[in-house]
């Protein structure tokens, strides 16, 4: 927003001459104010933050200023904005930075409401970016909020601006005066105690959160009511607030928003490489590749345990209802039970063993589904999506063969006084046999174009049933997720 020309700006202007031309105000914060200007020498355009005259009247907050500035200005990344010069003079201490034409992160919500998944996660990933490399160089911005976040219209890159409140390393805490913006605020920072790298990504949780659904996770009517929240409240759910939000990003924003600063991710890097996983999907943890290779590979054997036990449930049952002996009864049901149970008792044994690994649900439908669009994908190549023309034909003969069947047994009490009696039944017979064949190959033709098993294993994962065996190997654990970014 361009403010009107003030006092302020008159002074600036009288202080600057020599080196500065000011255009127009460009934005006012808690600390200074930012004006845009063209720099004389260079012929460039350049922001210029200049510390509130209150502020700089205080000795204390003027040396932070121009200290900070200056460290700030040691940074020179992709995704941080570059700063040129710190100065100050009896009138005013500022410092000019590179002038990014586009529009703050804030903006961008306001104007849209709330942005998609996708854009959330390249413009998370690019602040982590920014703010790993500032995190290694000893700097913490600790202010992070969506106004200091830009994204520069012409190629729509992410920029991390203001680091006017970084202190260096990570010793010392927020000390008597708080200093970040309440609504995205670290816990630590409210409870005064050291502020580190993680203390920047639980601010950027609290941006992707609000990017993602147009609110902020904590919300109240005083500066005092929201500190207390990030302190005591529980994060809003995300699967809840924005259920269109795929559920491994809402994990990552989750994890970034974990009061416990050692549950969060451990640095800038770890968050930039779990959410490069989100836009590149790599191979899935092996745990998870694990218990899916296992599924594949029981496949034949769970078949055979079905056709064995199906086959003995029938006369189990009759021993059941028809024995009089009633240990010989109860031995039938025990027997019933333990056929029914005991896939049950393995599957869940399986899955209990995923969730005590860090995995859950998510996961292992993330792996199947990416292993299902690999195959389709392979197999389109191999086969075209498409038909084939023998599949095609074939399924041309088994509706002809069915045709035929049905037809000689519509018209199987006429006379065919011109064919011998044994003619009609076995033409029938043959018809019915060649529609038999031809559909059961046709058919294994299209299973092996589309592979409806691995559809049939998602589908069941996804479904009731799988929540169930989750929920059911999930009781009495506490699913502790690995630190590793490999595991989001």
């Amino acid at each position: 927003m361009v403010h009107a020309p003030d006092d302020n700006f008159q002074v600036l202007q009288r202080a600057l001459a020599d080196r500065y031309e000011l255009d127009c105000e460009l934005g006012r914060g808690g600390m200074g104010r930012v004006y845009l200007a063209r720099e004389l020498q260079l012929d460039r355009p350049v922001a210029i933050k200049v510390l509130l005259p209150e502020r700089a009247s205080d000795p204390g907050a003027r040396e932070r200023f121009v200290r900070e500035a200056r460290i700030a200005a040691r940074l020179s990344h992709p995704h941080v904005i570059p700063i040129f010069t710190v100065d100050e003079s009896e009138a005013v201490v500022f410092y000019a930075m590179a002038y990014i034409e586009g529009h703050t992160v804030e903006q961008r919500i306001q104007s849209a409401g709330r942005l998609a998944p996708a854009e959330v996660v390249r413009l998370l990933r690019e602040t982590a970016w920014g703010l790993a490399y500032a995190h290694a160089r000893g700097v913490i911005h600790r202010d992070i909020k969506p106004d200091n976040i830009l994204i520069e219209r012409e190629t729509n890159r992410v920029l991390v601006t203001d680091f006017g409140i970084a202190r260096v390393g990570t010793t010392g805490s927020t000390g008597p005066s708080l200093l970040g913006t309440p609504e995205f605020i670290s816990p630590e920072q409210v409870s005064g105690k050291t502020a580190d790298a993680r203390s920047d990504i639980y601010s950027l949780g609290v941006v992707g959160f609000y990017a993602l659904t147009g609110r902020l996770p904590f919300d109240g009517p005083d500066e005092t009511a929201i500190l207390s929240k990030h302190v005591t409240t529980p994060v809003p759910a995300l699967a809840r607030e924005a259920p269109w939000v795929p559920r491994l990003l809402a994990r990552v924003i989750e994890r970034c928003l974990h009061k416990d600063p050692d549950a969060r991710f451990q640095s800038g890097e770890a968050l930039v490489e779990a959410l490069a996983q989100l836009e590149h999907p790599r191979a899935a943890p092996l745990a998870v590749r694990a218990f899916f290779m296992a599924s594949r590979q029981l496949s034949g054997p769970s078949l055979l345990y079905g056709a064995i036990a199906g086959g003995g449930l029938a006369p189990l049952v009759l021993e059941w209802t028809t024995q009089p002996l009633l240990p010989l009864r109860l031995a039938a049901v025990g027997l019933v039970l333990v056929a029914l149970l005991l896939p049950l008792a393995y599957m869940t044994w399986r899955v209990r063993r995923l969730i005590v690994a860090g995995y859950d649900r998510d996961d292992l439908v993330g792996a199947i589904a990416a292993d299902l669009a690999r195959r389709r994908e392979e197999l389109a190549f191999t086969y075209g999506t498409a038909p084939s023309k023998l599949e095609t034909r074939l399924r041309i003969v088994a509706w002809a063969g069915v045709a035929c069947m049905a037809a000689g047994v519509a018209f199987a009490g006429l006379p065919w006084w011109f064919l011998p009696a044994a003619v009609p039944p076995l033409a029938t017979t043959a018809a019915g046999s060649v529609a038999l064949l031809a559909g059961v190959t046709a058919r294994a033709r299209t299973e092996h174009r589309t592979a409806p098993k691995a559809l049939r294993r998602l589908r069941f994962w996804q479904g009731p049933l799988g929540g169930f065996l989750f929920s059911l190997a999930g009781l009495g654990l506490r699913t502790v997720r690995g630190m590793d970014s490999a595991t989001v």
